[in-house]
């Protein structure tokens, strides 16, 4: 071991979800002995978590890429690493675009890591974006926060907006089992944390690739069973959820958050465009007037919400 790089630096672009991801991917080179770097140009391992979603992101990217390349000339034993959605769109061509790189993982790889780096040490340049079944976690990430904490509740997403990358780069939906949801909110509770939010890339889907129906032919796991079931986890005060989809926006959803005093009352919703026309192009498969009702509905179980 005595021979491995010692400090690492990760620049984290993009959603929440990759901010989680990040702190994932700390706890797991915290794991192989690395310290954190705040000066990115004293790190012997630089991972980018990129983000596509908008082009002056990606450009950004390979601007501090091409900083870190040149270093790497002089510092042979410097490891880079671009993970994300950048790295899940452009894989191999990314390496051709900046051959200094030495792996290229999709977010679909976070939690496999230290398997790669094991391989990049033994002299391999790799690229994982391969499509695979997300492993559960078992590193305690490195979290920013000591109050509040991200959880991932669903990864990837099956919506087909017209617009939108992301279940290009984050692949099909995978939920998480309530019980290792459960299970890791309390450890933080354990760990003095008072503020949980879920996340999901469209959250609202959560559980629909979960096997079990009700007696009424409703799936037995969806977000709205979730809340009710992690709501009580002791220390935990505060819960939220990230990111929601109007489409799928229930008032049985509205109903828990009403009723669960940990639940706060707040929502995101992206709201998208006010124009049904727009919508329909952007296959978002919902209209202005079913949005309007949502919020409707929200202001009547929570004004103040």
């Amino acid at each position: 071991m005595t021979s491995f790089p010692r400090r690492y630096h990760i620049t984290t672009f993009g959603c929440q979800m990759n901010k989680a991801d990040s702190e994932r991917m700390a706890g797991i080179l915290e794991d192989m002995g690395f310290q954190w770097s705040e000066n990115p140009n004293e790190a012997d391992l630089i991972l980018y978590n990129t983000c596509t979603i908008r082009d002056n992101a990606e450009q950004k990217v390979y601007s501090y890429l091409g900083r870190q390349a040149k270093r790497k000339h002089q510092q042979p034993d410097l490891t880079l690493v671009v993970a994300g959605c950048v790295a899940q769109q452009e894989g191999e061509a990314l390496l051709r675009r900046v051959p200094e790189v030495d792996l290229v993982m999709g977010p679909q790889h976070a939690n496999r890591l230290g398997d790669l780096l094991d391989q990049v040490f033994d002299g391999n340049q790799l690229v994982a974006t391969e499509p695979i079944h997300i492993v559960e976690d078992i590193t305690k990430p490195r979290r920013d926060s000591s109050i509040s904490a991200w959880v991932n509740i669903i990864y990837g997403c099956n919506e087909r907006c017209t617009y939108c990358v992301v279940p290009n780069v984050r692949g099909l939906e995978q939920s998480r089992t309530p019980e290792a949801i459960r299970a890791e909110m309390e450890e933080l509770g354990r760990q003095g944390y008072k503020e949980v939010t879920l996340l999901g890339q469209n959250i609202d889907a959560y559980g629909r690739d979960l096997p079990g129906v009700t007696e009424s032919g409703r799936h037995q796991h969806t977000l709205t069973d979730l809340l009710y079931y992690v709501s009580n986890v002791p220390g935990i005060e505060r819960l939220r959820f990230a990111t929601s989809h109007p489409r799928y926006f229930t008032e049985r959803l509205i109903r828990a958050c009403h009723e669960l005093p940990e639940v706060c009352e707040h929502f995101h919703i992206p709201f998208q465009s006010g124009d049904n026309d727009i919508l329909k192009a952007m296959a978002r498969g919902y209209t202005h007037q079913k949005y309007r009702r949502i919020i409707n509905t929200i202001r009547d179980y929570m004004p103040d919400a």
